[in-house]
């Protein structure tokens, strides 16, 4: 039976991932022209276009839910749900910005450049005007903007999905937009039992269970005293805070499951 569930897991993992690569090309196809039906103007459609992949990431997750491929537990859900938030989140796994895509109404994100030559995610990115990292002088004034006008912004300081093993290494970009725009993050810590689709895994490499996915998000993160000192100086200090902040949150959920 436990053979028969791997296999089952494993061609489940199999449709999922198709399924998500057909919708990446076909969902902004049909949601393009209909969008530049409705009344506004380009606001307006990307307010709409981050709604529909909200919905979408949600059936996602629920689908991988119900065909036994994962489960997952989320708190401080509500704290998610505020308008004009920067969230920053740590990257064990491949699907991390799915799911936090499928909590938030109106996200909005910083994404790798090379995503606009992946069909599968080109539509969306344009859709929604999510923030590529191509253009360092804009940015923070980008990311800026977007919480300004209500977006949830989420930021993966790592920049790419954590090294298993390794301790936790933040680039200092995340930090800049903090202490350049002002706003507070809200830190939010993921965890992955057993680990998969990390940086070493393939889509095909799956545990020998189902994975287990958790989402604590905590209270907002003080920044008034990197606020009081130059940007440059306070981007360096908040940097190492947010790396020693997310590795002993880390550790102290360790030391509460075992």
């Amino acid at each position: 039976m436990l053979k028969l569930n791997y296999y089952w897991r494993l061609f489940a993992t199999a449709i999922a991932f198709s399924l998500f690569g057909i919708g990446g090309v076909f969902i902004p196809l049909i949601a393009l022209p209909v969008f530049y039906l409705l009344p506004g103007g380009l606001p307006e459609r990307q307010v709409r276009t981050r709604k529909l992949v909200h919905w979408t990431f949600r059936i996602f997750i629920q689908m991988m839910r119900l065909l036994g491929i994962l489960s997952w537990k989320i708190t401080g859900l509500d704290k998610l749900r505020r308008p004009g938030i920067l969230v920053l989140a740590n990257h064990p796994t491949l699907l991390d910005v799915v799911f936090l895509i499928a909590f938030i109404p109106n996200a909005d994100c910083i994404v790798k450049s090379r995503l606009m030559k992946n069909p599968a995610m080109r539509g969306f990115v344009t859709l929604t005007g999510y923030i590529t990292n191509d253009g360092a002088d804009t940015l923070i004034d980008n990311a800026k903007s977007s919480l300004e006008q209500g977006s949830t912004l989420i930021i993966f300081p790592e920049g790419t999905r954590t090294k298993p093993g390794k301790d936790i290494m933040f680039q200092r970009g995340a930090a800049n937009i903090v202490v350049r725009s002002g706003f507070v993050p809200t830190p939010v810590i993921i965890e992955c039992t057993p680990l998969t689709l990390s940086k070493q895994h393939k889509w095909y490499h799956i545990p020998e269970r189902k994975f287990h996915l958790t989402f604590r998000v905590l209270n907002d993160i003080n920044i008034d005293s990197f606020m009081a000192t130059n940007p440059s100086l306070g981007a360096r200090h908040l940097t190492r805070y947010l790396e020693n902040f997310f590795a002993t949150e880390l550790q102290i959920n360790k030391h509460e499951i075992t």
